[in-house]
């Protein structure tokens, strides 16, 4: 097909799946924001701000090296930036996370089901991961196609609360920042904004890298569509991302001591608004689950395989077995600071070849068709 072709319906869809990738219990009840930028106060912005610019930036690099690499999944992207040995370390590594930030979507939705409805912990778990096993077993295909149409709905709703709660905000911005410093010491990931910036990115490189290869593979997708719809989807959730880190600090006194602040905000509309709120919660921690689920599937075998249905079933059990470790505050603060870190050195190695060695790895290339 024509490489340079673009469909705005693939765009959409392809948008819409890598924000619901993105879209999960930590984002969709707001803690890892807070964590990582509205603790800052109003230099939270500024930490987003590097965080995007950093994340764009590697989406349309990793995205287009896809192509002119032909990187089609975690293992050949991780060799091809970091070398055999340590691609092989980071791939399984990144396996391992993507299996522990599943657990910690199962223990998200448990936990919103049960503080909105009083649904026990375990029966909410259980809900969760039988939604995930029946959507992993449906493929990759099927499942870009489900979880990019659910974002729009997800967006829709989180934005209602992000508006309402602007226009009738508690705080001012000075006193709402202020507040934000003082009282979320105890679960800022850090008090330097240029630090938080580069270390939320070190999640994000973690946990994207391997979606972005697997979806330049997707069957009938050209590359530029596929730069074009990841591009468009983190940009927006950037948007969104900046607005909310307005509301929290407008709203600072409302959310302090909060775990689920965007949740508790969903309240401030109306109790029947909170309840709602929950189920679009659930549908964000469902979308995100099933897309980090599906990745720690298909690195273990094929969809080809016979092994892949009972492989689907194996793994979201164990990461349910996971969720009895902690409660979710807790399990999601060990796994963010743990891929942030490792992120790091991630991105110390794409650097090193983006600068040192693909010259080499492209005149290698080049010396090999040669020969053919």
């Amino acid at each position: 097909m024509n490489e340079n072709k673009v469909r705005f319906r693939e765009v959409f869809v392809l948008a819409g799946a890598y924000i619901a990738y993105g879209v999960g219990a930590s984002f969709g009840t707001g803690i890892a924001l807070l964590q990582y930028h509205g603790s800052l106060g109003v230099w939270g912005i500024l930490s987003q701000l590097i965080s995007c610019v950093l994340t764009i930036t590697l989406i349309y690099t990793v995205t287009k090296d896809c192509g002119k690499f032909a990187m089609h999944d975690m293992d050949s992207m991780f060799t091809h930036y970091c070398g055999p040995v340590l691609g092989k370390v980071f791939r399984w590594f990144t396996v391992l996370m993507l299996f522990l930030f599943t657990g910690t979507m199962f223990s998200g939705a448990a936990t919103t089901l049960n503080e909105s409805y009083g649904l026990p912990i375990s029966v909410g778990t259980v809900i969760m991961l039988i939604a995930v096993v029946a959507t992993v077993i449906l493929g990759a295909k099927r499942l870009i196609d489900i979880i990019g149409n659910i974002a729009p709905i997800i967006m829709v709703v989180m934005l209602i609360i992000c508006v309402y709660s602007l226009i009738f905000h508690s705080d001012s911005l000075s006193g709402g920042s202020d507040l934000l410093r003082e009282s979320s010491e105890a679960i800022r990931i850090t008090g330097n904004p240029v630090v938080a910036g580069v270390m939320e990115f070190g999640q994000i490189i973690v946990l994207t890298t391997g979606y972005l290869a697997t979806v330049a593979a997707r069957e009938g997708t050209s590359k530029k569509e596929a730069v074009v719809g990841n591009v468009s989807g983190e940009s927006f959730l950037f948007l969104v991302k900046i607005m909310l880190i307005f509301t929290f600090v407008l709203n600072a006194s409302t959310i302090v001591g909060s775990s689920v602040p965007v949740v508790t905000l969903g309240t401030s509309l109306g109790g029947w608004f909170g309840k709602l709120y929950a189920l679009i919660l659930e549908l964000a921690v469902y979308t995100t689950a099933t897309g980090m689920a599906w990745q720690v599937v298909i690195n273990v075998c094929p969809e080809t395989s016979k092994w892949y249905k009972p492989l689907c079933v194996l793994i979201t059990v164990g990461a349910y077995v996971f969720t009895y470790l902690g409660p979710f505050g807790i399990l999601m603060k060990f796994v963010n600071l743990l891929s942030s870190y490792a992120g790091i050195l991630l991105i110390v190695c794409l650097l090193f070849t983006k600068f040192f060695r693909e010259r080499k790895l492209l005149a290698e290339t080049a010396s090999d068709e040669q020969e053919v």
